[in-house]
């Protein structure tokens, strides 16, 4: 029974993201602070060269009042501490579905899940500056780098998810099928932000609408669809799925874009015991059922 093999937590305790972040780099602050005005802390958590006694003091009493006494003194801290919750980062689509699968499981667990999201490339670099992350789940392309980075737990790999391109269409908006002729097409630009080449896309349907509106990402590009600066906007089905505003005025030729396919692991910097869980819960018939409802297709 998967409730037997989840470690609960003694206490409802919510970890912020904050914290979630500084806590590999905690001996790092200890150091800074026994060392007095002048501080040298390595990326992303840099600060002014020079701290007032105020602002010392007051840094101090917060890790205290956050239970990171042990770090201030220098008491030796276990690399690997263990908390019971699950943090899991995704790619941006991927959010509601995996909020919608953390929240069966902490109703089937007791388990806390937190689920935060972030482009691949910013997932790579937390995970190489060993940013505390239990779960991560994201394209297969950028898991691959990720194997090659030794980020992850060897073995732990496992999926697939399959998504899918569709047009959207704009609250309101007649079911036209493709673009019209007057319609203003929002389709993402091809940036590291970004993982559809919206362009490329385009091109291999053979469409070429009168009015394109480039965007950073799919979330900017339903922005424009939901404020009505666009009619139809190029997206995944899960952000279509996402957003209940938004609906389907056709599907997108699978020959025109590459599979887009995501894996789950475990990072190499997990301080859960129930991540294994929580891996396992996502190929669940439970987890499967929900995951179709946000639009990802378990693959074989």
């Amino acid at each position: 029974m998967l409730a037997e093999r989840v470690v609960q937590p003694a206490t409802p305790r919510v970890p912020s993201p904050l914290l979630a972040r500084a806590l590999p780099r905690m001996p790092s602050l200890a150091r800074a602070l026994a060392l007095g005005p002048a501080l040298s802390l390595p990326p992303p958590l840099s600060l002014p060269t020079r701290l007032s006694l105020p602002t010392r003091l007051s840094l101090a009493v917060t890790l205290v009042l956050s239970g990171l006494v042990p770090a201030i003194l220098g008491w030796p801290v276990p690399a690997s501490a263990a908390a019971p919750d699950v943090i899991v980062y995704g790619d941006p689509t991927l959010r509601h579905a995996l909020l919608d699968v953390a929240a069966r499981f902490t109703a089937q667990t007791g388990v806390p899940v937190h689920v935060f999201a972030a482009p691949p490339t910013l997932i790579l670099a937390q995970l190489r500056h060993q940013v505390w992350n239990d779960v991560v789940v994201t394209e297969t392309s950028w898991m691959d780098q990720a194997e090659q980075a030794a980020v992850i737990e060897p073995g732990t790999r496992t999926g697939a998810w399959r998504n899918t391109l569709v047009l959207a269409r704009a609250p309101g908006a007649e079911a036209t099928g493709a673009a019209g002729a007057t319609e203003t097409l929002a389709i993402t630009d091809p940036t590291p932000a970004a993982t559809i080449d919206g362009p490329a896309v385009l091109a291999a349907l053979g469409l070429h609408p009168a009015h394109v509106q480039g965007a950073a990402n799919t979330a900017e590009v339903a922005f424009l669809l939901n404020t009505g600066v666009a009619g139809q906007g190029l997206v995944h089905l899960t952000d279509v799925r996402a957003d209940p505003k938004l609906s389907v005025a056709a599907p997108v030729a699978p020959t025109a874009y590459a599979p887009i396919v995501y894996a789950a692991a475990i990072s190499t910097v997990t301080h859960s015991p129930n991540a294994h869980a929580f891996l396992d819960y996502l190929h669940s018939p439970a987890a499967a059922e929900v995951l179709r409802a946000d639009g990802l297709e378990t693959v074989p």
